[in-house]
């Protein structure tokens, strides 16, 4: 499976669950990054006092972005009706494969970096 430039495996190895675990001694909150694929087993220790005694707590969505995003959710969500209608990007919205957030955000993403190179080519660099 390879859309938009990214395949499958690619977008899973850059994916990192967070867990978070809570010591049952000092109730501190010790956050475990788990590749993907794997979830946190065994014992995990304390950041706060070293103790092994925790639990996994189950916690509200946390998401870190290894970068950030080239545009915000506001314009994300006012370019999705355009990207719809459009011959080039409208075929990827109706092959029904993820969430309309996630493919409208893939192809902002591939957009500005075609711009990015486009204007890395074409403008003179600048002198100080």
């Amino acid at each position: 499976m390879e859309r938009a430039g990214l395949t499958r495996r690619a977008v899973l190895l850059h994916t990192m669950p967070i867990f978070e675990f809570r010591c049952k001694k000092c109730h501190a909150v010790t956050e475990v990054f788990c590749a993907s694929g794997q979830s946190a087993t065994g014992a995990v220790t304390c950041g706060q006092c070293g103790n092994r005694a925790t639990a996994k707590v189950v916690s509200r969505v946390s998401v870190r972005v290894a970068r950030p995003a080239k545009y915000s959710e506001d314009f994300l969500h006012r370019a999705r009706p355009f990207l719809r209608t459009q011959k080039q990007t409208g075929e990827i919205f109706a092959e029904g494969k993820g969430s309309d957030d996630a493919r409208t955000f893939q192809l902002a993403e591939q957009i500005g970096q075609g711009i990015d190179r486009a204007l890395a080519t074409r403008l003179p660099s600048r002198r100080r």
